[in-house]
């Protein structure tokens, strides 16, 4: 009886591969969505521009994405769970910036955004699986 590897559980939970370039490239891309969103006049500028819930949307879609790639195990529940951590994190870090304030609305564009990305690409999955199974016979 082989004992527990705590190796095994975590390399069976992320994608391999994978997950070593969409890991980091979330991270990256969730630090300049903060840094980017909390310089004075930029954040204010580009909702006036593209439109605040726009561009959450977006950005949010793309990290749960990224976060849905590098997983194996689960990937729609952990991308789910992580892009609404870090949508909390996010409007957290804007309170204490005296020109942002934070958003229940923000928060609930990041989730939507997560949810229908999330949904879409669990389709887009089962519909890949099926075109791959019809064409093998």
């Amino acid at each position: 009886m082989a004992g527990y590897d705590a190796r095994d559980a975590a390399s069976s939970f992320w994608r391999p591969g994978v997950a070593r370039y969409c890991l980091p490239a979330a991270a990256a891309f969730f630090g300049v969505l903060i840094t980017v969103g909390n310089l004075p006049g930029l954040a204010a500028q580009m909702s006036d521009t593209f439109g605040d819930k726009r561009l959450h949307l977006a950005a949010y879609a793309f990290l749960t994405l990224l976060i849905y790639a590098s997983v194996q195990r689960r990937p729609g529940l952990t991308a789910l769970l992580a892009v609404t951590a870090l949508g909390a994190l996010d409007e957290w870090i804007q309170s204490f910036f005296a020109y942002r304030q934070a958003e229940l609305l923000d928060l609930l564009a990041d989730i939507s955004a997560a949810g229908a990305t999330v949904i879409s690409l669990n389709i887009g999955s089962a519909a890949f699986g099926s075109f791959r199974a019809m064409t093998k016979s």
